[in-house]
């Protein structure tokens, strides 16, 4: 049976929240406002039934974008068939609100782990800001061990891209890395090898975390440094 996925987004769609939506995402096309998690139930109806039917086309809307997503991230495929379908679905990536949904969901077995670390990994070196986001929000979200934090920790001591979206992307990433390994990120942070604004983000997004303590995130602080 093909599901009306379409419709299903404009049955649940919320003009109020198509206009704030609007404002999360400024310069996205086609916002009408359904939120994630209703996104994220219609993706678990469509991938038990025939889930290629959403790849047919393109999206009529940044919902139907983001639904995209979590199908192709959820499918019941493997890893080297869900890699050739994120490749195309990448140029969907064009705010950071796709790309958290659509990385947060990305599935894989463990014996795809280190497949899936070496594809998102190799997106560092696109030079591109939201392929960029996608490698380092991919594998915080499912990379918690120590060495590929630090792997994830060196590059972004050595990568950079000036936009706003990757540097945001950044600063998060340190600071979920710095929770479960504080010496780890802090000896980054000492080094002064970051790009001077994502340093200072990212000190800021340890110190807004209720998991640090108020004398460590004064110690952090006095590390902030100038902006040129």
């Amino acid at each position: 049976m093909t599901l009306d996925f379409r419709g299903m987004l404009r049955e649940a769609a919320e003009p109020g929240l198509a206009e704030f939506n609007s404002k999360l995402t400024p310069g996205k096309e086609g916002v009408i406002g359904v939120r994630v998690p209703t996104i994220r139930d219609i993706a678990g109806r469509i991938v038990r039934d025939d889930w290629r039917q959403v790849l047919d086309g393109e999206p009529e809307s940044f919902e139907e974008e983001v639904l995209r997503g979590v199908v192709i991230a959820t499918a019941p495929v493997s890893a080297v068939e869900r890699i050739r379908l994120t490749e195309d679905f990448l140029r969907y990536v064009d705010n950071w609100a796709t790309c958290d949904v659509f990385c947060s969901s990305w599935r894989f077995g463990k014996d795809e782990s280190e497949e899936a670390w070496n594809y998102f990994s190799s997106l560092i070196d696109s030079d591109e800001e939201y392929k960029m986001r996608v490698s380092l929000v991919a594998r915080m979200s499912h990379f918690k061990d120590e060495r590929h934090c630090d792997l994830l920790l060196e590059d972004i001591a050595t990568h950079d891209n000036p936009g706003y979206y990757y540097r945001m992307g950044a600063a998060w990433a340190v600071s979920v890395v710095y929770v479960h390994f504080p010496e780890m990120t802090e000896e980054l942070i000492r080094s002064n090898r970051m790009e001077a604004w994502t340093h200072n983000k990212s000190i800021q997004k340890i110190r807004e975390s209720r998991r640090v303590s108020k004398e460590k995130k004064d110690e952090l602080n006095a590390l902030r440094r100038t902006v040129p």
